[in-house]
């Protein structure tokens, strides 16, 4: 079947050389000081592990409900907030990405050669607190939302990948079938495996820190090691 969209996952694929955990830990403090006024608990929130270890088996482990696990943290460390709407606090905690990461090189071009070549481009993305909108902002700070015609985040959908939710919605909202597809990540469980299994075709980006892959029963349609390696394999399906 021809291709017609182009998904990319964003952390480690399109955006990468993240500053240090310290320095973003006083970024989000600091913007959380700067929206809502001090408060003697913003450490102890951005030091929680909050989101649930999603290294399960069910599908239902991939399931996301930032704004319920937040209120929980809050609930159980006793800290009142009923002067703070759960959602805008999670907005507040999303550093764009700009502030804390920077493109992978060749990521604009690789974008706006997808552009240029009549297809779909999609971000499937798994995040904690950044949603739909803050993703799109995070590409207008980069100069790129026009390269971008979809944006799906595991906040706003509800599910982490590899669960399917979120790559169908990706497609729903493409107007593709799975068939007419490529994933491009560097995760082998959360991109390759996730978009193989419904279908899809994948492009594995091998990690420039050759970070641990977890085992997958599928191999990538094809493995780059360099965006710029891109145009050359999507020509072949177009």
């Amino acid at each position: 079947m021809p291709l017609r969209a182009v998904f990319f996952d964003v952390g480690d694929t399109l955006v990468q050389h993240w500053k240090p955990q310290l320095e973003i830990r006083a970024l989000t403090v600091d913007a959380l000081r700067r929206e809502f006024g001090e408060r003697d608990w913003y450490g102890k929130f951005v030091d929680a592990e909050i989101a649930p270890d999603h290294r399960h088996e069910s599908e239902e482990a991939l399931r996301q409900e930032t704004n319920r696990w937040y209120a929980d943290w809050f609930r159980n460390s006793q800290i009142g907030i009923d002067d703070i709407e759960i959602d805008h606090f999670r907005v507040a905690t999303t550093l764009p990405l700009d502030l804390v990461g920077a493109l992978v090189p060749g990521t604009p071009e690789a974008l706006r050669w997808c552009k240029d070549h009549g297809l779909i481009v999609g971000l499937i993305t798994n995040t904690l607190s950044r949603g739909d909108d803050e993703v799109r902002i995070d590409w207008e700070r980069f100069g790129l939302a026009d390269t971008v015609d979809h944006v799906v985040s595991s906040h706003s959908a509800g599910w982490q990948k590899p669960h399917e939710a979120i790559f169908r919605r990706a497609l729903e909202l493409a107007g593709v079938p799975a068939s007419e597809a490529v994933m491009v990540g560097d995760r082998m469980v959360q991109d390759v495996w996730g978009a193989k299994r419904l279908g899809m075709r994948a492009i594995w980006r091998r990690p420039l820190a050759g970070a641990p892959q977890e085992p997958v029963d599928v191999e990538p349609d094809a493995a780059i090691d360099d965006l710029t390696e891109l145009p050359a394999v999507l020509e072949r399906w177009m």
